[in-house]
């Protein structure tokens, strides 16, 4: 019945960054309708934009690479508006 619209998911994500010469990983969350890390990174803009905000803060002026991981825990959370698709 709503098999046609793609679904939403909530997860778990391991991230990683380069902050004054040395790489980060940390967890972090993210909500989207893609679930792999290589969808994420190159689909889901709004979510990479949040996780630079979330790693290097507004005020960094340098280059912000996050590169996620991978997918520690995958919840779904309904269906995309039928609008969206």
């Amino acid at each position: 019945m709503q098999t046609s619209r793609p679904q939403i998911y909530s997860m778990t994500l391991d991230i990683a960054y380069k902050k004054n010469k040395s790489m980060i990983s940390k967890e972090s969350w993210a909500v989207s309708r893609y679930n792999t890390p290589a969808d994420l990174m190159g689909k889901c803009h709004r979510t990479m934009e949040r996780l630079k905000r979330e790693c290097y803060g507004k005020t960094f002026k340098g280059d912000k690479r996050v590169i996620i991981r991978g997918v520690r825990d995958i919840n779904t959370h309904g269906y995309v508006n039928s609008n969206a698709v």
